[in-house]
């Protein structure tokens, strides 16, 4: 895919076109540029960094979501995600997905969240490749074990999500919420999550990699599950109960080793 060459624009340019129309994305705005550039200067930020597969006119970006887009920053020396929230967003500020991504963080899911604005939100900057792509670029004699290793992790962080009782929301269509960095499996924006629904992630994510989505015949090849039927009966009892049993029960029918969550 068409990659877009990198422009690193300090903080104080970002009024002028054509980083304006990032900023107050879609509806350029000035009154709410100069609002975000007195947002940045208080969270830190001194660059954003323009590059990703994703665009706005001539400009590379990370992602474009319905609430925010994704840029790169720099904050001191490090290299962040900051997420910008559209002026067509249908929430009124960050603040909640940042106290629900800090709450994932703190049982180890997640990418970082660091600090946050009215507008803006800042993440750990993670370099992931998406789970279908993953799976696809898996060769050679361990690769079943390594499927079967990264579907485990994703159900345990699904699973302590589901005992927290924080839904995702989104993991119906996992391509772009669950991605891998360095072989392990990261559940990410958490901007659709909520503490006020049933939590349903185990049954979801399961469904998608395995039943329903994209991957899911070359998912189930690799984990060694021959039968959906199977697997729907597991998931429609873990449904139902949501206990250590019924977890566990799904976890033996798709042939994973059993660990501690």
């Amino acid at each position: 895919m068409y990659q877009t060459l990198s422009e690193r624009v300090p903080v104080s340019a970002l009024i002028r076109t054509p980083y304006i129309r990032v900023l107050t994305y879609p509806k350029v705005s000035l009154p709410a540029a100069r609002s975000r550039v007195s947002q940045l200067e208080k969270l830190g930020v001194s660059r954003l960094i323009f590059e990703g597969k994703s665009k706005i006119g001539s400009l590379g970006i990370l992602g474009i979501g319905t609430v925010s887009v994704v840029v790169r920053s720099e904050v001191g020396e490090e290299v962040l995600a900051l997420k910008i929230r559209r002026t067509d967003a249908n929430r009124p500020g960050m603040k909640e997905e940042f106290d629900l991504t800090r709450l994932a963080n703190r049982i180890g899911i997640g990418a970082r969240a660091v600090s946050h604005t009215k507008d803006l939100l800042l993440l750990e900057y993670i370099d992931y490749i998406e789970l279908h792509a993953w799976f696809k670029s898996l060769k050679g004699p361990n690769r079943r074990a390594m499927a079967r290793e990264i579907l485990h992790r994703i159900l345990n962080q699904c699973r302590k999500l589901d005992i927290m009782g924080l839904d995702h929301g989104q993991l119906s269509n996992l391509r772009k919420h669950i991605v891998v960095v360095n072989g392990f499996p990261y559940i990410i924006d958490f901007e659709s999550a909520s503490l006020n629904r049933t939590p349903k992630n185990v049954t979801t994510a399961a469904q998608y990699i395995l039943i329903g989505g994209k991957m899911s015949a070359l998912a189930r090849r690799l984990v060694g599950v021959k039968k959906r039927e199977v697997v729907l009966a597991a998931l429609r009892e873990y449904k139902e109960t949501k206990s250590d049993v019924s977890y566990s029960h799904l976890l033996e029918e798709l042939r994973l080793n059993l660990t501690k969550l």
